[in-house]
């Protein structure tokens, strides 16, 4: 899952902190790889073809979806779609496939693709929070030839093949969506495997897809090439395993290491044309009505078989949420301890903070509270003072944000042991004008050794390296304290801690220059000049 956050590195100037930038919505949020963090989801998957209305095989209407599973807008211009190699496994290349166990050998924790797309680079296009875009090979309403089959009129992206089984039902007013790799000259349309094995991956605007090295298929030496492509600049990944009438589906058949996808997924009928769709659950509801996705890096706990091939629509919560709440005090700042998958109210955000060992800046790493679903850990919750609702996940197990360095004495003795020796110890302080981090005298002279009052359980511990540096930058040889100099409460606009899409004031305008009166359907449009899906 991919990590929405505003980190920010605060540098030390000459006997100050410098604080970062402003509030945390003052952009959309562009998503980034590395983390396979969730954002931008890979939401719903149509590979397995079907039956059109004359009992014949019908593969035209086959489509993916991917979905903003955050509360804030997301930028995914430039954003890249991969397609792994399928190889099947009861084909007589097969030995020589780049299954996941096979990349091991030569190319660890990299994928190999056979195709590469790319959602346009040059127009700005944003995803509204709770929304999705679908790509296809044709843009049809596809009702017309099969009666189950989903109508793609109102899919985001086309990919404008001249295949002889495409070039002739693209729709002119559907955006293309750029081919930038493929193995074999004659794979110029997106290539849905049917029954599989199969694998998508979703790649950061910022990957350098030129620079990745090529290969043939394992143990060859000529014919087709594959892009190896690291997992440092994934965002999402889903891998889906052959279930064929020779085939059971079984994990020697991942395309994906267990950092891309930990599971795999498959249709529950053998062989293709059954017209089964595998859909991401949906783990709740939103008390604003935005559909929140189940996503634990584990396709197969993630996804589910189903036969509904309609575009935008998902199946019903798997559990509601529970409801408390959180009293923010006068100075603005609380630290709490979650104990399940939460989400925040508007105007509140969630942050964490980090030390470089070789350097002496603090990161903050800040979340909108109603941004995305936060895992069970320490916080510290800001904004202005006044209660504000919090929402617990009775379904979704897990997050994967990083761990946080902050951490919760359940002890009124601390002691650091381990890999912890010679820290020194900060507590968190929220004392009206003076927010930070205080020192925690050591006991016995020991500075692995703390004792905490009830109450004052949220600490941090920093290196001799990381206090040194504190203490040349303020000129003290004793530091006593260290101010806080993230967001502050001022900076969240009142009752607000995400991006609007788009200004009240703002027209919208469709991809042929005609002004939308009300609400638009799904869809790319055009706001203030930029490329916007609804």
């Amino acid at each position: 899952m991919k990590m929405i956050t505003s980190t920010k590195v605060l540098a030390l100037a000459a006997s100050m902190l410098v604080a970062g930038t402003g509030a945390i919505d003052a952009k959309p949020k562009k998503p980034s790889g590395g983390s396979v963090s969730g954002d931008l989801v890979i939401s719903k998957v149509f590979y397995n073809n079907m039956m059109n209305n004359e009992e014949k095989a019908f593969i035209m209407a086959n489509y993916i979806e991917l979905y903003n599973n955050t509360g804030d807008t997301l930028d995914i211009t430039g954003i890249y779609l991969g397609v792994a190699d399928n190889t099947s496994s009861t084909s007589n290349k097969f030995p020589y496939a780049w299954t996941a166990a096979n990349m091991k050998e030569s190319h660890k924790d990299k994928i190999a693709l056979k195709q590469v797309f790319q959602i346009p680079a040059d127009n700005t296009c944003l995803l509204a929070p709770g929304k999705s875009i679908v790509i296809c090979n044709a843009a049809e309403n596809h009702t017309l030839v099969a009666s189950k089959a989903p109508d793609l009129t109102q899919a985001d992206f086309e990919v404008k093949s001249e295949h002889n089984a495409y070039k002739d039902h693209h729709n002119a007013n559907v955006p293309a969506l750029n081919l930038v790799y493929t193995n074999s000259a004659s794979n110029t349309f997106l290539h849905f495997m049917s029954p599989g094995p199969y694998g998508l991956v979703l790649l950061a605007a910022d990957s350098k897809v030129d620079t990745f090295e090529e290969d043939f298929y394992r143990d060859q030496t000529d014919g087709d090439k594959f892009m190896m492509v690291p997992a440092y600049k994934t965002i999402d990944a889903v891998d889906l395993v052959e279930h064929s009438a020779k085939t059971e589906p079984d994990a020697s058949q991942k395309r994906m290491p267990d950092s891309y996808d930990a599971g795999w997924m498959a249709t529950t009928s053998p062989g293709g044309n059954h017209g089964e769709a595998l859909m991401r659950k949906t783990a709740f509801i939103t008390p604003g009505g935005r559909t929140v996705l189940y996503d634990t890096n584990n396709s197969s706990v993630d996804f589910e078989v189903t036969t509904d091939l309609s575009i935008r629509t998902y199946g019903t919560a798997l559990a509601g949420l529970s409801e408390t709440s959180i009293t923010i005090p006068e100075s603005g700042y609380l630290a709490v301890k979650m104990e399940k998958p939460f989400f925040g109210g508007n105007g509140v955000v969630f942050a964490y903070v980090n030390a470089s060992v070789n350097s002496s800046d603090f990161a903050y790493n800040e979340f909108a509270g109603d941004s995305l679903l936060l895992m069970s850990a320490d916080w510290i919750a800001i904004a202005k003072p006044g209660t504000y609702k919090v929402f617990y996940s009775e379904a979704q197990p897990m997050l994967r944000t990083r761990s946080t360095s902050q951490e919760w004495s359940d002890e009124n003795h601390l002691e650091l042991t381990g890999g912890k020796k010679n820290r020194t110890i900060y507590k968190f302080s929220n004392a009206v004008g003076s927010v930070g981090f205080q020192r925690v005298p050591a006991t016995g002279g020991n500075y692995n050794m703390a004792d905490f009052a009830d109450g004052d359980r949220l600490f941090v511990s920093l290196t001799p390296t990381i206090v040194d540096n504190f203490k040349a930058t303020f000129g003290v040889s004793d530091l006593d304290f260290i101010p806080w100099h993230g967001t502050t409460p001022s900076q969240i606009v009142d009752g607000i801690s995400t991006v609007t899409l788009k200004p009240a004031s703002s027209a919208i305008f469709d991809l042929q220059g005609r002004r939308v009166d009300g609400k638009p359907t799904h869809g790319l449009y055009i706001v203030n000049g930029k490329k916007v899906a609804f």
